[in-house]
């Protein structure tokens, strides 16, 4: 192989060992990026699990025989106990106000609206529960037709982890969006496998390129070496 041949040759060979390279850390960043959606998917599964709701009725049930989709509501608090509910109020911790999704029409004796929050959400289950777990809302044992007669220095505000909201109100782990969670899971680790497989394949395609690549280079360098030593030994 001539002078020029070889040196085009190398040229060459190194621009594809170049390219190869480029290749081989392309792939090793994706197959990072797919580790790192592991992980976030990983913390949404555990935290789907490990979610909790507040269920209304459910505190002398057993783990098998609870009712997860018996979220608490605002009807089951302010319903009177003679219907099945908890016969109370909620009040606003900061403004000390009750709470009710919209104003009493009539207004009860010796109340105004001022006396009133007046928060169309909080018939939104979701809306509730935050603000009971802030501490936002607190519960009042007077119903909604007669909290109107107490003072407020005569409530008691209790909050829903209070052991006098035991008996209505239990804090569970929701079981029932699991199998959901579970599934979802199961259907990205398995497609994180077939692509980091893949991944992973022709990488190694390419690092066995890139031996052969070195490998054909050193021996152009030594034909060119020899041609350079030739080439002075015929002028020496």
């Amino acid at each position: 192989m001539g002078m020029s041949a070889s040196q085009g040759r190398f040229l060459m060979l190194t621009a594809q060992k170049s390219n190869n390279e480029f290749q081989a850390q392309s792939i090793t960043f994706q197959r990072m990026m797919l580790a790192d959606n592991v992980e976030r998917w990983t913390n949404e599964y555990n935290e789907s699990l490990a979610n909790k709701t507040l269920l209304f009725g459910q505190a002398n049930n057993d783990a098998t025989s609870m009712n997860y989709n018996a979220r608490l509501t605002y009807a089951d608090i302010v319903r009177d106990r003679d219907e099945g509910g908890m016969s109370m109020s909620l009040v606003s911790a900061t403004s000390n106000k009750i709470v009710v999704p919209d104003l009493p029409d009539p207004l009860p004796e010796g109340k105004t609206r001022d006396d009133y929050f007046i928060c169309p959400d909080v018939n939104d289950n979701d809306f509730l529960e935050k603000n009971l777990r802030e501490g936002n809302f607190l519960f009042v044992g007077y119903d909604m037709n007669n909290i109107a007669y107490f003072d407020e220095s005569e409530w008691d505000p209790m909050l829903y982890s209070d052991s006098k909201m035991a008996g209505y109100i239990s804090d569970v782990y929701d079981k029932t969006d699991d199998a959901e969670a579970q599934s979802l899971y199961d259907k990205r680790i398995a497609q994180f496998q077939r692509s980091d497989k893949l991944l992973e394949c022709e990488l190694k395609r390419l690092e066995t390129e890139h031996n052969a690549l070195e490998t054909e280079i050193e021996s152009v360098q030594k034909v060119i070496k020899t041609n350079v030593e030739s080439s002075f030994k015929t002028f020496g």
